[in-house]
């Protein structure tokens, strides 16, 4: 079932508003006392870092785009570099942001997330950002995803130049934002990854149940988008793709820190589409699967951009999925 093929499926990712992701370990998170941290880790972070770590543990040779600078720039370099991945850094911002998660024992997790820093100099930006897109794609890669937020000055074409420069290599896009920037990309021919919340903001309207989710996500469908996937937790992943929809999902949840489920998900999906070649070829139900098996794998590890390898490969055959006929009509 698997797609992955060790050291054969190429694959990129483009983080615009990298993070130096410093995780907490402690006991119980209690507003307004003295919480005593148990363990701290610090690694290069930011959702395309974490997704291509993810991919690079998944068989993929991977590519990170990012975008760096100031002083916490370097540090976010040597991370990347731990990471194994193969990193192309554009000097472009005055600085790189923290994040921190604090994960307490039952599994909650508190996220802060700074905002970003600066771009330097947005004016000749989306060139630069292209330019790094195509160095990627002349080596051979053959599916890559922009993931997360935009820094403060990024201009706001730069996603849907990305999407465009890849569609004329022939290269599918998958695009995990949110707002603002995902509403730019929503008719450019890209995958989208949004969760629940981030598709009712895009279509404008509440999503009381499954069959709202999709019907919004087919909507997309209908203008241009080659697969539509909502992440939803523990409620797992919803998919409609012009051919026809699915529910993927385990049993039952799986308790930890689900910082960076989501971008593990994205990893699986990139493999897939890689080796696939186009998301007209992918085998969705068995995309979906691994999705949400590397998903939950991801929950089980302290940190984002870490799975569980020998839980992902138990749950590929636990995760239940059925197709969702109506989505084929509204499609």
């Amino acid at each position: 079932m698997s797609a992955l093929r060790d050291g054969t499926v190429r694959v990129a990712t483009v983080t615009l508003n990298p993070a130096l992701d410093v995780t907490y370990q402690v006991p119980a998170l209690v507003v307004d006392d003295v919480v005593r941290v148990r363990q701290v880790t610090t690694r290069a972070g930011g959702k395309g870092v974490n997704a291509a770590a993810v991919a690079e543990t998944l068989g993929a040779t991977t590519w990170a785009v990012v975008l760096t600078g100031g002083r916490a720039g370097n540090e976010l370099l040597d991370g990347l570099d731990s990471l194994g991945l193969r990193t192309l850094a554009i000097d472009a911002l005055t600085d790189v942001r923290r994040t921190v998660a604090v994960v307490a024992d039952d599994g909650t997790t508190t996220s802060l997330q700074e905002a970003g820093h600066d771009v330097r100099d947005p004016e000749h930006l989306t060139e630069r950002v292209l330019d790094a897109v195509r160095q990627v794609l002349a080596e051979g890669v053959r599916a890559l995803a922009v993931s997360g937020s935009l820094p403060p000055g990024c201009p706001a074409d730069v996603l849907p130049r990305i999407v465009e420069t890849c569609r004329r290599s022939g290269v599918p896009v998958v695009v995990d934002t949110s707002g603002a920037p995902l509403a730019a990309v929503a008719r450019s021919g890209a995958l989208l990854t949004p969760n629940r919340a981030e598709l009712a903001e895009l279509v404008g309207r509440t999503l009381h149940d499954q069959d709202d989710v999709v019907a919004a996500a087919a909507e997309l469908v209908a203008h241009g988008a080659p697969a539509v996937a909502v992440t939803s937790g523990p409620d797992g992943i919803v998919c409609v793709t012009p051919d026809g929809g699915w529910a993927a999902r385990l049993p039952t949840p799986v308790a930890g820190n689900a910082t960076g489920a989501g971008d593990a998900a994205v990893a699986a999906l990139l493999v897939h589409l890689a080796a696939a070649g186009d998301a007209a070829d992918v085998g969705w139900p068995d995309a979906l699967v691994d999705m949400v098996a590397t998903s939950a794998a991801c929950v089980l590890r302290p940190v984002a951009g870490e799975i569980d390898a020998d839980a992902r490969a138990a749950w590929l055959s636990d995760v239940q999925i059925h197709p969702l006929h109506q989505a084929r009509n509204r499609a």
